[in-house]
């Protein structure tokens, strides 16, 4: 939120989600033409509608729930925010200047919260870390399902005894896998030819 913080955005979050439904259905409306159906004075007045809240509610959009952590470029300009964060529970990581209090942030980052390169600097490096850190904690999260497939995997297969089944085949004189039968040995003698009595007498 770069614009201003909307009071309760933390400790209202309920109220809030409606905003954020009817930012998204005014947005599905533009997309899809059915805004452009409407009168010149309806659609300006929805389109003034839309602005406004895109210009509150453009980085929480997609938020489903409250955040793990809260970064503030000035804890002191944004006291609200901070005592809503601690309220809620909330972590908050903070460039404190010298005219900040130190001990309403949990993690403080000393600088400059005055001039816009370093204001764009603590941001950048901010994002980076933390495009990051959500890359790694994918990759660790595919990893163990993984492992956790692998382990079921292993879990799931039972070790079947055929010792019983291979010597009921050698009874049977059936052929099993690994031994050659024995040849009989009348089958390696050609067999006499026999010719009927009557081709005999032919």
């Amino acid at each position: 939120m770069n614009h201003r913080w909307l009071g309760g955005t933390l400790t209202n979050w309920a109220t809030l989600q409606k905003s954020i439904k009817r930012l998204k259905l005014l947005k599905a409306m533009n997309e899809d033409g059915r805004m452009a159906e409407l009168s010149k004075k309806e659609k300006a007045r929805l389109d003034r509608e839309m602005k406004h809240l895109f210009q509150n509610l453009e980085g929480i959009e997609n938020m489903a729930q409250l955040p793990d952590a809260m970064f503030v470029i000035d804890s002191n300009a944004e006291d609200i925010a901070v005592k809503e964060a601690r309220r809620m529970g909330v972590p908050v990581v903070s460039v404190v200047d010298t005219n900040c209090d130190p001990d309403v942030v949990d993690w403080i980052i000393p600088g400059n919260d005055d001039a816009l390169r370093a204001i764009r600097l603590f941001t950048s490096k901010i994002s980076e870390s933390v495009l990051e850190g959500h890359n790694l904690y994918q990759q660790s999260q595919v990893a163990d399902q993984k492992a956790a497939a692998d382990q079921a995997l292993v879990e799931g297969v039972e070790y079947v005894d055929t010792s019983a089944y291979e010597q009921y085949e050698k009874q049977e004189g059936d052929f099993v896998e690994g031994e050659v039968p024995a040849e009989a040995p009348e089958a390696l003698e050609p067999a006499e030819t026999t010719v009927p009595p009557d081709e005999e007498s032919r």
